[in-house]
């Protein structure tokens, strides 16, 4: 329905008019890659960042290239912003969403889909980008940027007003039924028989048994596509409603499988649909005398006043239909779109099995104005409902049934309950069907009424209600008073004890009161009373509550929210430099993060080092980083800090002085200099969670300060850490000046690797074989300076700029080319007038040791100091194989700390082929980590990964990347069997993920490349089930136990980046009944150590069996004719160094086998 609406630390709103819609989301087809997936984005500054989905699900980021960059994960989505960008996002100049990774991979803004930005701006559009549409009525443009055109428009933004991201909206019971009460009202005669329910969707499977009966009218809406649903939401959302069952015997029937359908497509084959689409098969639906319409679909957040909203509204009023809506999928506050924005919507959020809110489902209140929405919620996670032929969303079960999640699915429970109260009391009205349900739902525990509504749905509470509310939500708007009306469905007097309380999120408390407190319903009579808000004694805040009538045991609810207005708090906070002086530098500011909420406001420090913000009265982290700068303005320190869990019910000022902060020093056994490090802070109140930082190069790392933390009482608080430590790959030793700073580099290609000593001189004549100190006379001079050098026979280039501080440029012109500040610069200078000078170097091309720490003391109480020898690192001492398919590759270590949202990145870059130990540490429990090294051409393929895993203190592992011999198989790991990771069955259907390439011993793996062909096959006794071409599917099967054959062939593409294991065919021949559980693949590990070759064949990981296997292998090295290996009983033997492509042939004592041949195996 709707992307989440992230918490990033910028506290902006933008306002996007969205056009299209789309069906509410759901648990999607298996995912391309279960695992580690990543995708590149270009900012709108040009930049280009990284976003990296870790096994586990966790995600992380980077930045690609040397600026410093923040990031921001609060509540789930994580942002990063660029350090330049940072001061006008703050100023509230950028749309957030801009640099909300999470959202702009969701929307399919990453580069691998697009690879253009659309934008709104205010004012005249800029000339780098293409006018789409002239917005005149809001002053704006809607344009698009080519991604290779976005620095150059970055340069202009500063002429810009304000700037958004163009979004797009996209798509968002056997066990069920039972949970909202619906088989007892079968059992009373109630399933909804002569009610038409409409359901506007993406059609339905004409074919299907479950609906063919149930379908009195259907229409398409989309053009040129017939009301056939080739999406399958639209199938599963109206057999929940009232699907028979008939292809289960009928477990599996709907809600109300008496109710007529009408099946209105207004979502095309995609899943995507417009308004006025939605809109037109809204007014045929009522005409056709639908009682109850079923929406599970939505698109942006609204305050209720959109186009589809108001058509909404007005229908349900016209005609006395109810609108049953989606409430979306965000799983954030304010994020219900349109229409369940709409007033008489009755919006449907979503519980798991055991009633708790499900994580995804959209909270409320509704934007703007507080009002309650969802209203209600109803089960929406794993439900099994029909499946239109041909379709593979969801969790397939069999030919005819799937599983899908999210608030689509928990809507049509709402509708197909409606559709049985309809049946129940004909003469009720949308608003009274509305009213029933609400009044009498059950509330969720830990979930507040604006995230909920009043609760899970309960049929037989709403069947017969004694007493009926007018409404099934009050919403004080503009007025202080709203009287609601009870009526008496009984022949005795009623007397209802009234009682009514309104909560802002921080548990601040409404000055509203229900008067009468006591009321007498007479019999088949109704009674009213007035709920009335005193605003002057009422803070600023938005507020959700209860008004609760109360009839001896029995009590019926009706939900309360609003918005009051007033004044807020002034917060003013101002922080003091290391220098002493306002930290007005960089991106130096604050951040105030609502404990209860999940607001953040943030902002940039004015040239005071200070800033006022207002915010309402809560329970805040108030946190601040304060930075230096060098005589260039390039940041060269960082100090955190703050108080991490202030009270704020008044005007408030914080004075914090980065002067009484403490160095964070860490040492390491071998030397080694700090390449990057990211600090943050992150804080924890039940269930929210905000982690906000910022990454830095080496220019910061020797000048990072965190003043004292006390312990928090009220959830946690950690300050966290990441640094990356590395062998120096230069060092340059003087006479007379020592050990010089490691240089930065000017050329990745062409590094200095030797050990030597070398002449030096300022003079390219006469400079062949020694070392030259050239300046920088201009980024457009590099290039030409270094090919003189390489002409004159220079050895390599020292290029200094006479201008203080960081400064950069680069060239490659195959000559090595590193860079001095100016002081080095002139130290180097007056040493040779002094006479003769030379530098005693030693390169490398790659470091052989680095250190990675990270870590997360929740409180800090003098300096902060890490050794890190003391910490008893684990070793990981890593092999990269020789790799020319580019002449730099990119290494990532990520690492993830417990109950913190997003996994800390370490990158670095390799050449190869190098090994390199590296040493783990971190001061807490739970830490794990995980790895992930690119191969191929720019490091865009070629991608392998690891599972992650933690490390004991002081223990040995080996790896290796870039192996010669990978095939497909699973890694070792289990417990997604969901999602076929490990391949499973799930009553009548496989569901199968299997990584096409994959190490010896399963620790490292990868997915195919660009170029790659795959296929993969399913069949039994000679009949063809399915087939893929990927390795990722779901095949429907027999119900019988039977014997299958899977095959998967993959090959290589022709610019494939590896040389060997160019082809593999595998072939699993398995049995499988009925049931659930883990398939009994085989598969065979692979060791080779030179001539050396074992193999060892086991069952895939989450499957148990006799381990007694019968193995055989064959090798060629012609590809032509084979050769049997003799293997001993360890499953040795000895084989050809090189050249050789291999056949392996497995099978257990049940007849469950492998074959499996590699191709160009080494």
């Amino acid at each position: 329905m709707l992307s989440r609406n992230s918490r990033l630390a910028l506290g902006l709103v933008a306002v996007v008019v969205a056009g299209s819609l789309t069906s509410a989301a759901t648990a999607a087809a298996l995912p391309q890659s279960p695992r580690s997936i990543t995708h590149r984005i270009t900012l709108i500054t040009g930049d280009v960042a990284e976003l990296t989905t870790s096994p586990g699900g966790k995600p992380s980021a980077r930045l690609i290239g040397d600026e410093p960059y923040y990031f921001g994960s609060f509540d789930g989505d994580l942002s990063l912003v660029p350090a330049s960008a940072y001061p006008l996002l703050t100023a509230g100049r950028l749309d957030r969403r801009l640099f909300n990774l999470t959202e702009l991979v969701a929307q399919g803004y990453d580069d691998a889909a697009t690879q253009q930005l659309p934008l709104i701006v205010t004012g005249p559009a800029p000339k780098t980008a293409a006018v789409r549409r002239t917005l005149s009525s809001v002053g704006s443009s809607a344009i698009s940027v080519a991604k290779s055109d976005a620095k150059s428009f970055w340069q202009s933004a500063a002429d810009q007003g304000k700037i958004w991201l163009d979004g797009r909206t996209r798509a968002t019971l056997d066990r069920s039924t039972k949970q909202i009460g619906a088989p007892t009202a079968w059992r009373s005669g109630y399933d909804g028989r002569g009610v038409k329910v409409a359901v506007l969707d993406t059609g339905y499977d004409v074919a299907h048994p479950d609906l063919a009966p149930q379908v009195v009218g259907s229409q398409s809406f989309i053009p040129n596509e017939t009301v056939q649903d080739k999406h399958g939401h639209g199938t599963h959302t109206a057999s929940v409603v009232a699907g028979l069952g008939t292809a289960s015997a009928g477990k599996r029937k709907g809600v109300a499988p008496g109710a007529d359908l009408l099946i209105g497509k207004v979502l095309d084959d995609a899943g995507n649909g417009s308004d006025s689409e939605a809109i037109a098969g809204m007014e045929w639906a009522v005409a056709q005398g639908a009682k109850v319409v079923n929406m599970s679909l939505g698109g942006w957040p609204t305050d209720g006043t959109d186009p589809m909203s108001q058509a909404v509204d007005r229908l349900a009023k016209s005609s006395g239909a109810l609108f049953v809506v989606a409430a979306g999928n965000a799983g954030a506050e304010e994020t219900v779109g349109t229409p369940g924005a709409a007033t008489e919507a009755l919006t449907v959020g979503a519980v798991d099995r055991d009633d708790s809110l499900a994580k995804y489902s959209s909270r409320g209140p509704r934007l703007g104005d507080g009002a309650i929405k969802p209203e209600v919620t109803a089960p929406g996670t794993e439900i099994a409902a029909a499946r239109a032929a041909g379709t593979t969303g969801g969790h397939v079960l069999d030919r005819f049934y799937t599983t899908m999640s999210g608030t689509s699915m928990a809507t049509p429970h709402v509708a197909g309950a409606a559709a049985i109260l309809a049946q129940r009391h004909p003469e009720w009205t949308g608003a009274q069907l509305k009213a029933a349900l609400t009044t009498t739902a059950v509330p969720t525990k830990k979930a507040r009424p604006d995230e909920q509504g009043l609760g899970r749905i309960d049929i037989p509470k709403a069947l017969d209600p004694t007493i009926l509310p007018s409404t099934g939500n009050l919403f004080l708007g503009a007025a202080s008073k709203q009287q609601i009306a009870y009526r008496n469905n009984s022949n005795r007097p009623v007397t209802l004890q009234l009682s009514v309380d309104a909560r802002s999120a921080s548990g601040i408390a409404a000055a509203v009161a229900v008067s009468p407190a006591k009321l007498i319903v007479p019999a088949r009579g109704t009674a009213s009373a007035t709920v009335t808000l005193d605003r002057a004694k009422t803070s600023p805040a938005k507020y959700a509550g209860v008004l609760t009538a109360r009839s001896g045991a029995t009590s019926y609810r009706t939900g309360l929210g609003f918005a009051a207005d007033g004044r807020l708090n002034k917060v003013t906070v101002k922080a003091i430099g290391r220098n002493g002086k306002p930290a007005n530098s960089g991106a130096s500011g604050v951040q105030l993060w609502n404990q209860a909420t999940g607001d953040v406001t943030a902002i940039a420090f004015d040239a005071t080092g200070s800033k006022t913000v207002e915010v309402p009265t809560g329970r805040y982290a108030v946190m601040a980083y304060a930075m230096g700068v060098d005589e260039a303005d390039w940041t060269n320190s960082v100090t955190l800090l703050g108080d991490p869990d202030e009270w704020i019910d008044g005007d408030r000022a914080y004075t914090f002085d980065a002067r009484r902060a403490h160095k964070v020093t860490v040492k390491t056994p071998r030397r080694a200099e700090a390449q990057s490090v990211g600090i943050a802070w992150n804080r924890q109140v039940g269930a929210r969670n905000a982690v906000s930082g910022w990454v830095f190069n080496n220019r910061v790392a020797d000048n990072v300060f965190v003043q004292d933390f006390a312990k928090v009482a009220n959830g946690t608080f950690q300050v966290v850490q990441r640094w990356d430590l590395a062998q120096p790959e230069l060092t340059v030793d003087v006479p007379g000046l020592g050990r010089l700073p490691s240089p930065d580099k000017g050329s990745f290609r062409t590094p200095y690797v030797g050990v030597e000593k070398l002449p030096l001189t300022d003079k390219l004549a006469g400079s062949k074989g020694k070392a030259v100190l050239l300046r920088f006379e201009g980024h457009e001079q590099v290039a030409e300076q270094l090919r003189a050098a390489k002409a004159a026979g220079a050895k390599l280039v020292f290029m200094y700029n006479e201008a203080p501080g960081f400064w950069s440029t680069g060239a490659d012109e195959d000559i090595p080319f590193y860079l001095l500040r100016a002081e080095q610069g002139r130290q180097l200078l007056a040493l040779l007038k002094k006479g003769a000078t030379s530098l005693q170097l030693t390169g490398l091309r790659d470091a052989t040791y680095r250190y990675d720490l990270a870590v997360g003391p929740s409180s800090v109480r003098g300096p902060l100091t890490y050794d890190i020898a003391r910490m008893r690192p684990a070793t990981v001492t890593t092999a990269y194989q020789r790799n020319d398919a580019w002449f730099l590759h990119s290494d990532q270590r990520v690492a993830h700390l417990p109950g913190i949202a997003t996994g800390l990145t370490s990158s670095r870059e390799v050449s190869g082929p190098v090994t390199r130990t590296d040493y783990l540490a971190t001061d807490l429990r739970g830490v794990t980590w995980d790895e992930k090294t690119a191969a191929g051409e720019w490091n865009e393929s070629g991608i392998e990964s690891t599972l992650p895993r933690a490390y004991r203190p002081g223990e040995q592992v080996n790896r290796s990347w870039w192996e010669p011999l990978m095939r497909p198989a699973v890694p070792a790991a289990a417990g997604e069997e969901a999602d076929g990771w490990p391949p499973a069955r799930f009553e009548n259907a496989l569901r199968i993920a299997m990584p096409q390439y994959v190490n010896g011993d399963r620790t490292v793996y990868g997915w195919g490349d660009r170029g790659d062909v795959t296929a993969m096959k399913l069949r039994s006794n000679g009949v063809e089930l399915g087939s893929a071409d990927w390795s990722v599917g779901q095949f429907d099967v027999p119900a019988k136990a039977a014997w299958y054959d899977l095959t998967l062939d993959q090959r290589r593409g022709p610019n494939s980046w590896a040389k060997t294991s160019t082809a593999t065919q595998t072939h699993w021949r398995f049995q499988s009944a009925r049931g659930r559980g883990v398939l009994p693949l085989i598969q065979i590990d692979y060791r080779r150590s030179g001539e050396l070759l074992q193999l060892k064949a086991a069952y895939q990981p989450g499957y148990r069996g006799a381990s007694v296997f019968r193995t055989t292998a064959e090798i060629s090295t012609d590809g032509k004719t084979w050769r049997r290996l003799a293997l001993d009983a360890a499953g040795r033997a000895r084989v050809p160094a090189a050249g050789v492509s291999l056949r392996v042939s497995s099978a257990d004592l049940r007849g469950n086998s492998i074959k499996q041949t590699i191709e160009n195996a080494w």
